[in-house]
């Protein structure tokens, strides 16, 4: 008896000390000493095997999750709380991608205190919002200014406080959209500019030939026939027309680069949408258009400037105006939704919508579809909700339906 409890305890033992120490090489044989041995060494090779697996699969997923961390562009360092405050310290930096030692220009150093020395301006802003913030940090040399979008999150595992540190270097992605931009502005400025001036350039140069002899020189205007007089005055008037063409362009430019500082009130969404489908009236009865207004809560608001938000639900009503030209059924609707963080108004049509491939040019300046378009006004309309600390969306399906929303923040 005594035998079998001492047989029975050695391989409980042998099992635990094999869990304790992750051993998972230790195998009980079947044994020869009855049925109840045989099960609970079966069990225990189970375990083992169970334990061996786990242990597997969550080396896998944080091999998995630190493959990706480490490749994307966003800056991440991980370190115990107290480690931010202590000069220094043997504990070993959780985590640091290769993104953050990029941004930093530093290599991946082991310990904290290590590369909290090389960026004391870092660990100071880290201490700011070390319980949990946000906050745009700029530095750099003279050659080279960046500015970082740093975030810090406090988190707490196993009654431990961990900081997950975030930053992004956003200057150089905001100057490299901001020449996309001017890229797009620039081209469409060269392309209305280009077709005002061929025009007017080929013109000049006919009412020239006109009035000078074969050597260049002036003729007596005595020379000069009806029929020449004619087209002399012609060009002069597709010039005039030209000219008045690009004066009119550059007041639209200067319309865009000059909206004025919405004054903002409380607007009651249901009266402001019922006031704009009346004021809209004539034109869609004239279009023989649905116009309707969307059921809505009752006392939803938003503070906005009254006048500018007008000029932007008309030119966007205008606009599903001109797409639904053509169709059966013409249906625009005009609805609100509350969110707990913003308010949003859209103007849906099921008119021809717009093509993938421009959707994201329809906001550039000048831009239009349409023949006699100035391309300014879903450019002004975004603007206008910009300078509302709100924005404006549009999602479409081409031949099917355009929704554009007003975003309104709280």
């Amino acid at each position: 008896m005594i035998k079998y409890v001492n047989n029975t305890n050695y391989s409980l033992v042998k099992f635990l000390y094999a869990l304790k120490n992750e051993d998972y090489s230790v195998y009980f044989s079947p044994s020869k000493k009855g049925d109840s041995f045989a099960k609970v060494f079966d069990d225990f090779n189970l375990i083992i095997k169970i334990f061996k697996q786990n242990k597997i699969e969550k080396e896998a997923q944080y091999k998995y999750f630190k493959y990706i961390l480490e490749h994307v562009n966003l800056g991440i360092i991980s370190i115990k709380k107290e480690d931010l405050h202590q000069q220094q310290s043997s504990e070993e930096i959780l985590f640091l991608n290769k993104a953050a030692s990029n941004i930093l220009k530093l290599p991946k150093h082991k310990y904290w205190h290590r590369l909290a020395n090389q960026v004391p301006w870092l660990v100071s802003e880290i201490k700011k919002i070390a319980n949990g913030g946000k906050v745009l940090v700029d530095f750099g040399g003279e050659d080279e200014i960046k500015q970082l979008s740093l975030e810090v999150v406090e988190i707490q595992l196993l009654k431990e406080d961990y900081l997950i540190i975030t930053f992004q270097d956003i200057r150089s992605e905001i100057e490299q959209k901001e020449i996309e931009a001017w890229h797009n502005v620039i081209r469409i400025l060269a392309h209305e500019m280009l077709n005002s001036f061929t025009p007017v350039s080929s013109l000049a140069s006919t009412m020239k030939s006109i009035t000078e002899d074969e050597n260049g020189k002036l003729i007596n205007i005595g020379k000069l026939d009806k029929e020449d007089i004619l087209d002399i005055n012609m060009a002069a008037a597709t010039i005039k027309k030209r000219s008045d063409g690009l004066l009119a362009f550059v007041k639209d430019y200067r319309t865009i680069s000059n909206i004025p500082v919405p004054q903002l009130h409380k607007i009651n969404v249901k009266s402001f949408l019922a006031g704009i489908q009346l004021f809209m009236k004539p034109l869609i009865d004239e279009a023989n258009i649905n116009l309707s207004v969307q059921p809505m809560p009752a006392n939803a608001t938003i503070f906005a400037d009254t006048k500018l938000i007008e000029q932007v639900l008309i030119n966007l009503i205008n606009n599903s105006i001109h797409a639904l030209n053509g169709v059966e059924i013409p249906i625009i609707k005009l609805s609100c939704e509350v969110k707990t963080d913003k308010t949003l108004i859209t103007v849906y049509d099921n008119g021809k919508g717009i093509e993938e491939q421009i959707i994201n040019q329809v906001f550039i300046p000048f831009y239009t579809t349409k023949k006699n378009g100035s391309g300014i006004g879903l450019s002004l309309s975004k603007n206008i909700l910009k300078k509302h600390n709100g924005n404006l969306l549009v999602n479409s399906e081409s031949g099917k339906y355009t929704v554009f929303t007003l975003v309104f923040n709280r």
